[in-house]
């Protein structure tokens, strides 16, 4: 590899000590070590799944993730959370002293001279993930491309967010830079699993019943859907509602109460199926969310209509094809909720009343694809670039025990 000017006067910059974690100790186990670098502006979650996901595959992995997020939780079990390393060579010659990482991976746009050149030096790969390489991130490096061009050769593959990221860092480093456009590393959720014998035998219970869904559904919230079904069922009076309580067992005290307002139901828990005259279908049991949402082409999501209140994660009916709906309170899921919506992906409510409106308007079974196609886009995007970039860490990581044991 070429010898930087630039480089070197960037090393220069970076000599001596900094602020850094001490007395550090590696996560326990003697499976390679992973170390996830994200910068201010990646969030957490989406690099925090691409751990979960390269664990699953490989569950002897560790990992070590040095960030100032406020918020990083969502890492597999075992990994190692430290604060960001300062771009200073002594703290950065510590850090790899004692961790010994097998792959490095940073993520996002920001390219730490130091501790690019360090980690390469040492012969750990190095993998540029969810790069988005904006027009103002440019102009702040075309000035110093020399210095750019010898970071992002120091790369073993750099996975940008989109096209024009490609474009920016090929402008900046060279035609040839390892490249690849994968989206996003987003949060997402994969699918939830379901018994796909009970799936098709209840589809074909349900023929071409209009069918929609109250996911963790809350007491504050029963109110509210119960007279958006009212108003469903004016139009699709063969319109059958899935209301699966945010506490399973509140199932036999909603079953009784609901009943005894007039609705004929039906109690999952008690093997009771959704027959033709049920109108309400009480799913009161645990472990299978990924078949109601298979099931219902609305998802409402319970605990989004009142303050102190939270729901479930709003990508998991997203994954499996479910429209949704959602009310004001977001917390502690505003980040997906955002990305839903932007997309459009999601129709959020006010109350009780636009609850029913919205309901009754995504009868209409074209809107309702709508919304779920928008909403499968996002969640598939973001799955799709975690994928990609775990086979480019698991290939460095192949390539560098063959070449140990060469």
């Amino acid at each position: 590899m070429k010898r930087s000017f630039a480089l070197w006067l960037a090393l220069l910059a970076a000599r001596g000590d900094g602020p850094g974690p001490t007395g550090m100790t590696p996560p326990p186990g003697d499976g390679p070590l992973i170390w996830l670098n994200p910068d201010a502006t990646t969030p957490p979650a989406g690099i925090a799944q691409l751990a979960q996901r390269l664990r699953r595959g490989h569950p002897a992995l560790r990992f070590v993730v040095t960030t100032d997020a406020p918020a990083a939780d969502g890492f597999p079990r075992g990994t190692l959370l430290l604060p960001s390393l300062p771009d200073r060579l002594v703290p950065l010659r510590r850090f790899l002293d004692t961790m010994r990482p097998d792959v490095a991976v940073l993520a996002g746009a920001a390219l730490p001279a130091a501790l690019i050149h360090e980690t390469h030096a040492r012969g750990v790969p190095l993998i540029l993930a969810d790069a988005r390489f904006t027009l103002a991130d440019w102009r702040r490096w075309r000035w110093r491309s020399g210095l750019a061009t010898a970071l992002l050769s120091r790369c073993a593959a750099i996975l940008a967010q989109d096209a024009d990221s490609d474009r920016r860092l090929r402008r900046l480093g060279g035609q040839n830079l390892p490249i690849e456009v994968t989206g996003p590393i987003d949060e997402t959720s994969d699918p939830l699993p379901c018994n796909e014998a009970e799936r098709e035998a209840l589809a074909a219970l349900l023929k071409s019943r209009p069918v929609w869904l109250a996911a963790a559904c809350r007491p504050e919230d029963e109110e509210a859907v119960l007279a958006a079904h009212a108003r469903a069922i004016q139009l699709a009076h063969r319109m059958l509602l899935i209301l699966a309580p945010a506490a399973p067992e509140d199932g036999p005290r909603l079953a009784n109460r609901i009943a005894a307002d007039g609705w004929e139901v039906a109690l999952r828990s008690r093997e009771e199926e959704p027959e033709e005259q049920v109108q309400v279908f009480i799913a009161d049991t645990e472990g299978e969310m990924g078949l109601w949402y298979r099931l219902a082409p609305v998802t409402f999501m319970g605990g989004t209509l009142h303050p102190t209140t939270c729901g479930r994660s709003p990508f998991e009916p997203a994954a499996l094809g479910s429209a949704i709906l959602y009310g004001p309170q977001e917390a502690p899921q505003e980040a997906a909720y955002a990305r839903l919506a932007g997309a459009k992906a999601a129709r959020r409510v006010s109350g009780e009343a636009e609850l029913a409106e919205a309901l009754v308007d995504l009868i209409a079974a074209d809107k309702a694809a709508t919304l779920a196609h928008n909403a499968w886009v996002v969640t598939s995007g973001g799955a799709g670039a975690a994928e990609a970039a775990a086979r480019h860490i698991l290939a460095a990581l192949d390539r560098k025990t063959a070449r140990g044991a060469a």
